[in-house]
């Protein structure tokens, strides 16, 4: 079932997991296992069979599905990504309502209904399609993980300057159509802010609060309809987070992946890459690779691996024609220790 990210029904408060938790019939939860240690106070029953995501390899997705048990009335994601798309497939397999407990909202799994067919790290269309009955943003819950996995959500739709870049790059070297503002105008405005107001939700200490998490989960549910979509703007910045975790055979928290590969972009195509780090540090985004635990051979064969990841999908990307490998990455990584 498709359903516009726009019209997720997604529930905010305090105590939220706990009060609807005790409601709940008799239900399967899909989670990992520290995501299922932080929710463990805030639920107030325990399901009739849990399971922990380990990839999103659709062989291990249906064999653990399988393992549940069939007489459960609801199936419940809690955790972040993988184990919010691994629930999707429970629900749609089990033929039972399925409800979304984010434990961190650094994703935009929350709002969609897809969970990809993946073999190994390659997807291939879709595994299954569900639309959650709705999503629980309960405050505390959240506010008890590390602030890098709420902020990296911010990360999630600032990196479409990637996008961006790579078209104004492209246009000034003839290759593709003119920039059109027009098109582009609503993006850049809602990623502008994005920067001007989520400061303002901070606390006194510049700490996450209960109106930073609302912002940030209304941010990412808003990405969907400010998404420049045109050929020419590829989508390198997503595209880069796959390539890199394919390639080291290992995961990086997305948002700040990305929000990663959009720098490199902006560097690679001398379009302010100052702009955009200027806002992701704004937004507290992790995305050096020293804060996010990327090494410089990580990333070396990232974006060596790249071209290939990119020309799956047809795209055409100046990360294909003139990719950031051999002295081109030298430069870039001494670049990288200097912001």
């Amino acid at each position: 079932m498709t359903l516009l990210a726009r019209d997720y029904d997604i529930r905010y408060g305090h105590g939220l997991a706990l009060v609807e938790s005790a409601k709940w019939p008799r239900y399967v939860a899909v989670s990992t296992p520290t995501a299922w240690k932080t929710a463990q106070p805030f639920l107030a029953q325990q399901p009739a069979g849990v399971i922990f995501n380990e990839w999103l390899d659709s062989t291990h997705i249906e064999e653990t599905t399988a393992s549940l048990p069939d007489d459960a009335e609801l199936a419940v994601g809690i955790g972040s990504g993988r184990a919010l798309d691994h629930a999707k497939v429970v629900a749609a397999r089990k033929n039972i309502p399925l409800i979304q407990l984010p434990t961190v909202i650094s994703t935009g799994a929350i709002i969609h209904t897809f969970c990809g067919n993946w073999t190994g790290r390659i997807m291939n269309g879709f595994l299954a399609e569900v639309a959650a009955e709705h999503v629980l943003i309960d405050y505390d819950l959240i506010l008890s993980g590390p602030e890098r996995l709420n902020t990296a959500g911010i990360g999630d739709i600032l990196c479409g300057y990637a996008g961006i870049s790579e078209w104004r790059h492209s246009a000034s070297l003839g290759l593709t159509d003119p920039f059109d503002d027009e098109l582009a105008d609503p993006v850049i405005s809602f990623h502008r802010q994005i920067v001007q107001d989520f400061p303002a939700t901070l606390g006194p200490n510049q700490e996450l609060t209960p109106a930073s998490v609302k912002f940030i989960m209304k941010a990412v549910q808003g990405r969907d309809d400010h998404m420049l979509k045109h050929p020419a703007a590829p989508g390198a910045d997503h595209s880069f987070c796959f390539s890199v975790e394919w390639a080291n055979d290992k995961f990086w928290i997305h948002g700040e992946t990305c929000a990663l590969a959009a720098v490199i972009v902006a560097w690679h195509t001398a379009q302010d890459p100052d702009e955009i780090i200027r806002r992701l540090d704004t937004c507290k985004v992790r995305f050096r690779p020293a804060d996010i635990e990327m090494t410089k051979e990580e990333l070396r064969v990232g974006l060596e691996a790249l071209p290939e990841w990119m020309s799956r999908g047809n795209a055409d990307s100046v990360m294909q024609r003139d990719p950031v490998i051999g002295d081109k990455f030298e430069e870039c990584w001494n670049w990288l220790q200097t912001i």
